[in-house]
């Protein structure tokens, strides 16, 4: 019986690591997408603590510094907003990637099994055909 050969086997390890690539990719982008939420996160603690050390307060100064800080941290919380909009965007756009690259994998892979199945069948009916002849042969002689 001939070993199963598919024809095709090196283009689907080429899409095969295509497919990790884009999962890589998109994974990085995810990464990017955290840290910046993470920087808001942080934003939004500093501004809390901040809030709360003035609460009460009735010196001019601190009010007023309080104030120049609560307004650099909403610079700061708009600038990362603007770049997780940009980050996700990204994101969405390797989500994208990696689903084709799914499609083509998925679909030369079914391709793969569909003609396994195929060298079974037909190696399963060589050996029966040669189990018969076997068996005829055997059978015949001693007619």
């Amino acid at each position: 019986m001939k070993k199963f050969d598919f024809p095709l086997e090196k283009i689907l390890k080429l899409r095969r690591f295509q497919q990790e690539q884009a999962e890589i990719e998109l994974g990085k982008a995810l990464q990017e997408e955290q840290a910046i939420q993470n920087k808001l996160d942080s934003i939004a603690r500093q501004h809390a603590a901040a809030a709360a050390n003035i609460k009460g307060s009735l010196d001019f100064e601190v009010i007023s510094s309080a104030q120049q800080f609560f307004r650099l941290l909403e610079i700061q919380k708009e600038a990362l907003l603007n770049d997780l909009a940009e980050a996700k965007l990204v994101s969405e756009q390797k989500r994208r990637v990696l689903q084709e690259k799914m499609k083509k994998t998925a679909s030369l892979e079914k391709l793969g099994e569909e003609e396994y199945e195929k060298y079974r069948r037909e190696s399963f009916r060589e050996e029966e055909a040669v189990v018969d002849d076997i068996i005829n042969s055997h059978f015949g002689r001693k007619n």
